[in-house]
């Protein structure tokens, strides 16, 4: 079997639903991944890690705003909103907007637009297309920043033990913080210095495609071809191959050596110059093609079948 790709199981129940539909046959075999975060930080506090690291005002200012923050909050949600304010008031207004602009940006049926007259429908379509004022290189920006200033609010309040709506008394006159650092930057590894290993199961989907019936690719419906151009074009060089090997020479015979070098396709076609090597895997060729009953082996002879 031909390994196609991962995906998750939607996706790959819906990538097996188009190739079956074109006669493909197709495996899929789950499996257990792991994906890794893996972070070196200092840890220790604030007035310690001063005087240790290069430059830390960000962090001293993300604090003003944690402390500032806290003492208008009651609940989590009151916390982070405020504190994404303080950190920049111009891009949570715009926040704000873009979020109201798609609340009201609400797409109608067609019965009830064909219900409307011409005029207005383009009356509707003037008043909700007005663009919204901002830069889109700033917005980024502002997402990297304010995901980093608040994944750092969340470390200060867990490693201090707060919570929002509690007194805090004098947990943040030296807290406890957790900042990134760079082992290289230390001649002698700090204390202070740790690794944060995070580690994360999920469940994956293998998807297989069988050899024999990938040159019926080209019966593909076009929606999975716009969907999976990669896909498409892996199956069809497959495909290629795969028929070109099952197509049996004029004597329906040839030496080991002949059949090898045939396990190598080009094709020039308009624009696309293809080539597809299976030399390397001409063993698994011809059993693909001895189980789908084309040729068969003998020591260094191959035979095709009438």
């Amino acid at each position: 079997m031909f390994f196609l790709g991962e995906y998750d199981e939607d996706e790959a129940a819906n990538i097996r639903t188009f190739l079956s539909d074109a006669g493909i046959r197709v495996e899929l075999k789950p499996y257990l991944v792991m994906d890794s975060d893996e972070q070196f930080c200092l840890r220790g506090r604030y007035s310690r890690l001063k005087e240790m690291a290069e430059d830390i005002s960000d962090y001293e200012h993300d604090l003003s705003l944690i402390k500032s923050a806290l003492s208008q909050s009651s609940t989590p949600e009151e916390f982070d909103e405020l504190f994404l304010k303080e950190l920049d008031p111009t891009m949570m207004k715009i926040r704000d907007e873009i979020l109201a602009h798609c609340e009201s940006d609400e797409i109608e049926s067609p019965e009830e637009l064909s219900e409307e007259s011409p005029e207005e429908n383009s009356e509707d379509t003037s008043e909700e297309s007005e663009p919204l004022d901002f830069n889109v290189d700033a917005w980024l920006n502002y997402l990297l920043r304010s995901g980093k200033a608040q994944s750092f609010a969340h470390s200060v309040l867990s490693l201090n033990g707060i919570i929002v709506g509690e007194p805090i008394g004098d947990k943040l006159d030296d807290p406890l913080l957790e900042i990134p650092a760079d082992p290289g930057d230390f001649d002698t590894e700090p204390d202070e210095l740790v690794l944060n290993a995070d580690y994360y199961l999920s469940r994956s989907i293998g998807l297989y495609v069988d050899e024999f019936t990938a040159p019926l690719v080209s019966d593909m419906d076009e929606e999975f071809i716009d969907m999976y151009p990669d896909e498409y074009q892996q199956i069809s060089a497959l495909g290629l191959l795969i028929e070109k090997l099952a197509t049996p020479p004029s004597d329906k015979k040839m030496s080991l050596d002949e059949f090898i070098e045939s396990c190598m396709l080009r094709k020039d076609e308009h624009d696309v110059n293809l080539m597809v090597d299976g030399r390397d895997v001409f063993m698994e060729l011809i059993r693909i093609l001895e189980r789908g009953d084309v040729l068969k082996s003998k020591g260094d002879k191959i035979k095709w079948k009438k």
